[in-house]
């Protein structure tokens, strides 16, 4: 009765490297579409995080075998070494609570390569992005006492500022930790979540009660809105974690 040969280490290490070095040309060949469509989109802002969310998606549920969280970071990583290269985004992030945890989140979402400042509160890195042509702001997610997403109202200092990713991206939660916030415009990613703000007493059916700061109520609609309901304005899109059912 034959028997399968043995496998040769060494010519599984050949393969490795194989892979890496064709891994490697595909890197370098994706870098320099990046800079084309940079140069093809002149003036455009460059940070568009509803096609960033919905092509990593799409992504992960491509591939069964390569866990979600994988995907997530290797795009990330990819991302980030495009747009350094590219464009002149910047992150302000805001150090409030665990500093540790807050900078493992922008690296998982944003990479690495991406230039960043921290701030000591969500209020000046906001104001810092908000005066920032591609500044994007990593604040804590609206809820419990944080008071700065009242800022991006129709009476606030930053009404075109809005809301549109979450940290983490993968998950099963449907509220993130942190938010990034930029003047980009608002885009449907195919899975969404639409951020509503409104005074007390103001009802929207359907919506899910997030965040209260004063007289402001802030809301969320499992749905992409095009239009504000009455009485409410849009002040940001969440994507949907990878990986969240419900």
């Amino acid at each position: 009765m034959s028997k399968n040969p043995p496998i040769k280490i060494e010519d599984v290490r050949a393969e490795i490297d194989r892979v890496d070095n064709a891994l490697l040309s595909l890197i370098a060949e994706r870098l320099e579409l990046a800079a084309a469509v940079r140069r093809a989109k002149s003036g455009v802002r460059f940070w568009r995080p509803s096609r960033e969310e919905s092509h990593i998606r799409e992504l992960a549920a491509a591939t069964e075998d390569t866990p979600p969280e994988l995907v997530s970071r290797i795009w990330a990583e990819l991302m980030s070494a495009s747009i350094a290269l590219q464009g002149p985004m910047k992150l302000h992030i805001a150090l409030e609570g665990d500093a540790l945890d807050v900078w493992t989140l922008v690296r998982d979402r944003f990479g690495a390569a991406i230039p960043a400042v921290s701030y000591p509160t969500a209020s000046s890195a906001l104001a810092a992005a908000y005066e920032d042509d591609e500044g994007v702001a990593v604040l804590p997610a609206p809820g419990g006492m944080n008071s700065w997403w009242t800022a991006l109202g129709a009476r606030g200092a930053m009404p075109d500022m809005h809301i549109l990713s979450g940290l983490p991206r993968t998950g099963g939660e449907d509220w993130p930790r942190a938010v990034a916030v930029s003047t980009a415009d608002i885009q449907p990613s195919g899975a969404d979540q639409t951020l509503l703000i409104c005074n007390r007493g103001i009802e929207v059916q359907g919506a899910k009660f997030r965040a209260e700061a004063g007289e402001h109520i802030l809301l969320s609609v499992e749905e992409f809105l095009d239009e504000a309901p009455k009485g409410t304005k849009i002040i940001g899109c969440l994507p949907k974690p990878i990986g969240f059912t419900k």
